[in-house]
């Protein structure tokens, strides 16, 4: 049993990343907030024993913090292959289920402060199911993960970046007939009052944002 987890990310590019945010925190510091979330996302995946760890980079790995990430994290790279997000993740699950890797969990960089024990809990949950969720409190997801196969249905006619995700998918597992798992509900960081909290949470866990 070969176990990969898949951390998918994008080039710290003003402009392009965390738009949500940048409407209130500006293109430039919007761009460092992204790459702290990107530190402390890799640094908790470093904690994680018995998986190999890939990082997925969009639009392309050729940016120089990413290389950095990845060298300092240990982390090879491989790029993100699709015209949307669900073809995206269709994609990269078909690509490592032919390097041999039988329970693929991939995550991306908006929930920084994700527990490892949650994606321990998903590589656990599919020793039992197909396919794990790992649910957002604003209808997303911060987590999905399958084993030895995937079904491209799961992600089709989806409106990303709504709240409806989370809905749609869940109801796509159950007409495929796919064999699913539920995480606890998570959050993710995309606008200046998730990002408040963020703050307040971060604080009381003793930490700070590596800017």
């Amino acid at each position: 049993m070969k176990k990969a987890l898949l951390t998918f990310v994008k080039a710290p590019v003003p402009g392009t990343v965390k738009t949500r945010l940048q409407a209130d925190m500006g293109a430039d510091r919007t761009v460092e907030v992204y790459k702290a979330f990107i530190r402390e996302t890799l640094f908790r995946c470093s904690r994680l024993s018995g998986i190999d760890r890939f990082l997925g980079c969009a639009p392309s790995k050729n940016h120089a913090f990413l290389r950095d990430m990845a060298e300092t994290y240990d982390m090879p790279m491989f790029n993100q292959r699709g015209s949307d997000l669900g073809k995206k993740i269709v994609n990269a699950f078909k690509d490592f289920l032919k390097k041999g890797y039988t329970d693929i969990v991939l995550i991306g960089s908006d929930s920084p402060t994700i527990p490892g024990d949650y994606i321990k809990q998903a590589f656990a949950a599919l020793k039992k199911k197909d396919f794990v969720v790992g649910p957002c409190c604003d209808g997303g997801m911060y987590l999905v993960g399958a084993r030895k196969t995937i079904e491209p249905g799961v992600f089709k006619n989806i409106p990303w970046d709504t709240s409806e995700v989370l809905n749609l998918v869940l109801g796509n597992l159950f007409s495929y007939n796919v064999s699913f798992s539920m995480l606890p509900f998570w959050y993710d960081v995309d606008t200046i009052d998730d990002m408040k909290f963020l703050e307040l949470h971060l604080k009381y866990l003793g930490r700070k944002l590596s800017l």
